[in-house]
C-alpha cells in the first residue's frame, strides 16, 4: 500500500510539470554563471506582401525549411552560441528584418531600435542569424519566385546576478 501511495505522488509531480513547460512554449532560455538569458520569438512574423503582387494574384510567402518553429529553434540555438551573455545585458524588444531573394537566400539583414552602445550586440546578433545555413522557400507571385521581406519580433530579457 505504501508503495502504491509513493507511485501515485511521484506520478502526479510529473503532471504539475507539463503545465510549466506549456506555460513557458514560445520561450527559449540560456544560463551561464552571471546571466539567466531570455528570447521570447514572437509568432506569427510579420511578412511584407511583394508590391509587384496584384491584389489579384496569389500570393505565397516565404518559408523556412521546417516551418517557422524550426527557424525558432535555429535562431535560438545560433544566438545562444554566438551572442556573449557575460558582456551584454539586454532587455527589449528588437525587429530583425531580413530580405529573401528569388533563390531563398537572405540578402539583407537588418536590427531595429539602434539604440546608444548596442553596436556589439547587434553585430554578433546579425553573425547568429547569418551562420543559419538552411535556405527558405522564396515567397511566390502566382507561382513564379519573388523577392520578400520578412520581420521578427525578438524580446530579450536578461538577469544579472553578482557572485
Amino acid at each position: 500500500m505504501k508503495r502504491l501511495l509513493f507511485l501515485f505522488i511521484f506520478a502526479s509531480t510529473f503532471s504539475f510539470a507539463q503545465e510549466i513547460e506549456d506555460l513557458q512554449e514560445g520561450y527559449f532560455f540560456s544560463e551561464t554563471s552571471k546571466n539567466f538569458f531570455r528570447v521570447d520569438i514572437k509568432k506569427p512574423y510579420d511578412y511584407y506582401k511583394v508590391t509587384s503582387c496584384s491584389d489579384n494574384s496569389q500570393f505565397i510567402r516565404a518559408q523556412f525549411e521546417g516551418g517557422d518553429a524550426a527557424f525558432n529553434r535555429e535562431l535560438f540555438r545560433y544566438i545562444s552560441a554566438y551572442v556573449d551573455k557575460e558582456i551584454y545585458v539586454v532587455n527589449g524588444t528588437f525587429f530583425l528584418h531580413m530580405d529573401i531573394d528569388k533563390d531563398g537566400k537572405v540578402t539583407n539583414l537588418d536590427v531595429t531600435p539602434k539604440v546608444e552602445n548596442s553596436e556589439g550586440f547587434l553585430r554578433d546578433l546579425k553573425f547568429a542569424v547569418k551562420k543559419i545555413k538552411k535556405n527558405w522557400t522564396p515567397s511566390k507571385c502566382d507561382n513564379v519566385p519573388v523577392d520578400s521581406r520578412i520581420r521578427i519580433k525578438l524580446n530579450f530579457v536578461t538577469e544579472s546576478v553578482d557572485i
